[in-house]
């Protein structure tokens, strides 16, 4: 069983939703998955570390990556549930920050579990029902009350972000232009969920400003 890789990244792939490299390890080539998100044409010739889980099937093998170990433990979690596979479970890790997912499923959140792409509402419900109660370790650290304060945070944010999502949807945006066009948010949580503990309710108002102009902008440059 492959658990972890070091390599050079010698070439970059897409197929349909799907994106991932090929690393060379001892001048052998693995074709490995990784989070959209992680994969950047401009990695190319760079050596990066994975940590894997390998998929054996009858119709070949297939290696999903990912940067943090705990995006890996939590990756095999998540496909521990019936119903989801690994493409719903690189889905959710494309959506959420490791932190804030559990804190989604912790909080009984099917509202922002369904906005990922494959996940209804039944989907979303076993996750909670499954995997209730039993992620702590993925957030549980020696100061027990950082812990409720990140879990706070990352609460509050997950609200604003169902904020904008609702306003976008308000205006007629459609759920995969919205969820594409948040990234502007949502790539920088742990920052974003740092400074929204910090501000005022006037100063949230006008933070919510500044990102809805940005969204709107990156939406209508797509729309010509």
């Amino acid at each position: 069983m492959i658990s972890w890789l070091k390599g050079e990244i010698i070439h970059t792939w897409e197929i349909s939703s799907k994106k991932g490299v090929v690393l060379n390890v001892g001048s052998v080539g693995y074709e490995i998955q990784l989070l959209p998100s992680q994969v950047s044409n401009k990695e190319k010739s760079s050596k990066i570390e994975l940590w894997i889980h390998q998929i054996d099937r009858e119709d070949g093998t297939s290696l999903y990556g990912f940067r943090e170990v705990s995006q890996r433990d939590l990756f095999r979690e998540l496909i521990s549930v019936n119903g989801i596979g690994p493409q719903i479970g690189v889905a959710l890790l494309e959506d959420f920050e490791v932190t804030q997912l559990v804190n989604v499923i912790e909080n009984n959140e099917t509202n922002l579990l369904t906005k990922t792409q494959g996940i209804g509402k039944r989907i979303a419900e076993r996750l909670i029902v499954e995997l209730k109660n039993k992620l702590q370790r993925f957030i549980n650290n020696n100061d027990t009350s950082d812990v409720k304060e990140k879990g706070k945070e990352s609460n509050q944010f997950s609200k604003y972000i169902e904020e904008i999502y609702l306003i976008l949807n308000s205006l007629g945006y459609v759920d995969n232009e919205i969820k594409d066009s948040i990234k502007i948010i949502t790539t920088k949580e742990k920052e974003n969920s740092l400074l929204m503990n910090s501000l005022s309710a006037e100063e949230k108002e006008d933070l919510m400003g500044k990102h809805l102009k940005e969204i709107l902008m990156k939406l209508s440059e797509k729309s010509t």
